[in-house]
């Protein structure tokens, strides 16, 4: 079962001395009685049953007699008990008079660690792990909804993109450092570390972030290369990219940021490459020799 709690703007409790008033208002706050309920059932199953022993468990017949419920009313607010985390469940054992120890088991429900304030514990742990992927949920959704106005703004002024990639060769010149796209285009595919300029930022210090973020590897300048300005070698659109010659510094291989992989290849034994990045190594190799 889900966790689920219902978050409300809410004052502490502490200076309501009536327990009765401020465990009512509590519970109504967390989502587990509704704000306009009559029905007693819920409060007193916690308030009777769960709060006044902590440490019984208690089966569904038990709940049933002590509280004079129907089994789906009761169901449906132990169900919200369960869905908060707020109870454990116990196996009970039980034990036939005439026949000794009986195989047969019931299950019982309790309050978790016998205590509501450990309980809750469980919860705010819950709830922290749900707000920490609120945030990455949010996070992404702004991310893609910038992307998706920067693409329009671009689409619409029909101006060229300005992209770096870097081309690193390894100590002795034989392998070329290669990433695995981790979003689209070319999902997958394997290509030069690289992206876009970003704004204020020179392409020498653009093509050295985006190595090491791609790669966790550091590198330091050898040189520009050339400038590819082909309209159409990007399905984004047109983009133009400046390749620089960078040599490594330092660092641990290791995908990163839009790369799920970084990966040391042979020149002479390259996977398929992505947009137009095989020309462009191809061009590299004779004008490097």
């Amino acid at each position: 079962m889900g966790f689920e709690l219902r978050v409300v703007r809410n004052n502490p409790l502490t200076g309501e001395n009536n327990l009765d008033e401020a465990l009512r208002t509590f519970l109504k706050q967390i989502g587990y009685i509704p704000e306009s309920a009559e029905d007693e059932i819920p409060y007193r199953m916690m308030r009777d049953c769960f709060l006044s022993f902590p440490g019984k468990p208690w089966t569904i017949d038990e709940l049933l007699d002590q509280l004079d419920s129907s089994k789906s009313t009761l169901y449906r607010y132990l169900n919200k008990l369960k869905g908060l985390d707020l109870l454990e469940e116990v196996i009970i054992p039980l034990d036939d008079v005439e026949e000794g120890p009986s195989k047969k088991t019931r299950k019982g429900y309790k309050i978790r660690f016998e205590s509501l304030s450990l309980a809750w514990s469980i919860i705010e742990s819950h709830t922290s792990v749900a707000m920490e992927n609120y945030r990455k949920s949010v996070d992404h959704i702004d991310e893609m909804v910038k992307e998706r106005i920067q693409a329009k703004t671009y689409s619409s002024r029909k101006h060229p993109k300005l992209a770096v990639d870097g081309i690193v060769l390894d100590e002795k010149g034989k392998r070329i450092l290669l990433i695995r796209r981790g979003r689209e285009p070319f999902q997958g595919e394997w290509a030069l570390p690289g992206g876009f300029l970003e704004y204020d930022e020179s392409g020498e210090e653009g093509v050295i972030r985006e190595v090491l973020e791609e790669t966790n590897l550091q590198t330091e300048m050898i040189g520009e290369f050339k400038a590819v300005t082909t309209p159409g070698r990007d399905p984004r659109g047109h983009i133009v990219s400046i390749v620089y010659h960078l040599k490594m510094t330092g660092g641990e291989i290791q995908g990163g940021d839009d790369a799920a992989e970084a990966k040391w290849y042979d020149l002479k034994k390259l996977p398929k490459l992505a947009f137009d990045h095989d020309v462009i190594i191809r061009d590299f190799i004779k004008w490097n020799q």
